[in-house]
């Protein structure tokens, strides 16, 4: 049977009786699927021979409800093709069995192209997931299911809240909902590090960058997530060993006060020793208590003072995990003057102290920021007793707020200031001017304060018409945010 008005439409159009039988065809068919009447319409097609099928052909049969379902077809000799099928049921006189007529819409291009993409997206090594303005999940790369452990049948139409930890995963939806309202942006086109979960409940740490596409008035996000498991592994790695170089430098350090820390303790162990034999003379005389007491006093007073050098000294020199706290950059310069006096007295110097009182808090590492200042310190008296002290017998330690939400230490000396031929190198490993050191003082000084977000730096004094250079260190302030 011919139908001229449909045979001529460049769309394959096929007409069936109830049991799927094909009652006619158009040219567009012939040219494009070749299947003759009295076959299959379905035989015609890959993956239509389901249940899903069945149930729609069904419906459309039994309950005069249209269909549509997707269908490859592989002729002979020729590329797949990729198609919508749309069918509906032939209304016809009551009691006639009822026909179908189908509408083949070609998607081979679309299909290709997406095809393409997918490929493409399978290549990459970061994994990109797309999701609908929902929050579902309606993409997933190799990369996504090699990350998280999902196949893409078991993820798909699954929330993204699935692949996330708390409280991200509880408060998603109203980050999603209010974007979706305001179209303000917290980390679309932003990107920022988060954690995510996969399959086995793992754990891990990533790089999350969103971006949203609109195709036709639709919404959707795609997320490209990077693995950050082994680069935060390789950041503890590479923390772990600047405290282990920081421990080392304290160590040297300590090392080089050597002379100054001796006469520092020898002073109340000395102390102590005479009031011990004034107590002993006293008990042999039959001495009062009241002189005997005050000994004693004495004794204890120098006993704990030898202790309190001691446990500074071995607080200062002990390896610990770094612990950052809320530090006063004051309080924390007044203490380690009690240990940086005993090595500028030793060499006749004198430490000056020229402290804002009013600065805001930093969040740091107490005893790393110490440990800067200390090693500050120390090259400042080395460079003023290299000439004599002929300039001079004063160190200056200041702190004032540089700029807004940044504090400022500076170390000022009186010595020749840093050579012209020293400038490129001074803060290179290994590299020093003095007769003995390691030449890993400033380097470590420089990693400690760049690891606290801060910049170590020099300036000689030509400014202020002074010989000598000043070293300083700014810190960022701490904020609740």
């Amino acid at each position: 049977m011919k139908l001229p008005a449909i045979d001529q439409l460049p769309i394959p159009m096929i007409k069936t009786d109830a049991s799927g039988i094909l009652t006619y065809v158009n040219q567009a068919w012939e040219e494009s699927i070749g299947t003759p009447t009295g076959s299959y319409w379905h035989e015609s097609f890959i993956d239509l021979h389901n249940d899903a099928l069945t149930d729609l052909w069904r419906n459309c049969i039994d309950h005069q409800r249209p269909f549509t379902s997707h269908a490859r077809s592989e002729p002979e000799d020729r590329s797949p093709l990729w198609f919508e099928v749309v069918g509906q049921p032939v209304i016809q006189d009551p009691g006639e069995p009822t026909e179908v007529l189908c509408t083949l819409i070609d998607l081979t291009s679309q299909t290709q192209a997406v095809a393409e993409i997918n490929a493409i997206l399978d290549t990459a090594v970061d994994a990109i997931i797309s999701i609908d303005d929902a929050g579902r999940i309606e993409s997933f790369n190799q990369a996504a299911v090699s990350l998280f452990g999902y196949t893409c049948e078991e993820i798909a139409g699954q929330p993204c809240t699935q692949l996330m930890t708390e409280p991200h995963r509880s408060n998603h939806q109203t980050y999603l909902e209010r974007y979706m309202q305001t179209s303000e942006a917290r980390i679309i086109g932003i990107g920022r590090e988060l954690e995510a979960i996969d399959k086995q409940g793992r754990v891990f740490p990533i790089y999350l960058a969103v971006s949203e596409i609109n195709i036709a008035g639709r919404r959707r996000f795609t997320g490209i997530i990077r693995d950050l498991t082994e680069q935060y592994a390789a950041r503890e790695t590479l923390i772990e060993q600047r405290e282990k170089l920081a421990h080392v430098g304290r160590l040297s350090t300590m090392g080089e006060m050597t002379a100054s820390i001796a006469h520092e303790i020898n002073q109340p162990l000395t102390a102590i020793s005479l009031y011990s034999q004034a107590g002993i003379k006293l008990l042999d005389r039959g001495g009062d208590l009241d002189t005997l007491r005050s000994a004693l006093d004495k004794l204890n007073t120098q006993a704990l003072r030898a202790g309190a050098i001691i446990e500074r000294i071995q607080r200062f020199a002990q390896a610990k995990e770094s612990v950052r706290q809320l530090i006063d950059i004051n309080d924390l310069i007044e203490d380690l003057l009690k240990l940086a006096e005993s090595d500028a007295r030793l060499h006749a110097i004198d430490l000056d102290l020229s402290l804002d009182r009013d600065l805001p808090r930093l969040y740091g590492d107490p005893i790393q920021i110490q440990q800067v200042v200390l090693n500050l310190i120390r090259n400042a008296i080395d460079a003023m007793n290299e000439i004599d002290c002929r300039n001079g017998r004063q160190i200056v330690l200041a702190t004032c707020e540089s700029a807004p939400n940044e504090i400022q230490v500076s170390v000022k000396d009186l010595g020749e200031g840093v050579a012209d031929d020293q400038q490129d190198l001074l803060f290179t490993p290994f590299h020093t001017t003095k007769k003995e050191g390691m030449g890993m003082g400033l380097s470590i000084c420089k990693s400690i304060i760049s690891e606290h977000g801060g910049e170590l730096a020099y300036v000689n004094n030509v400014d202020d018409n002074e010989p000598g250079a000043t070293f300083y260190f700014k810190l960022p302030v701490h904020t609740d945010e």
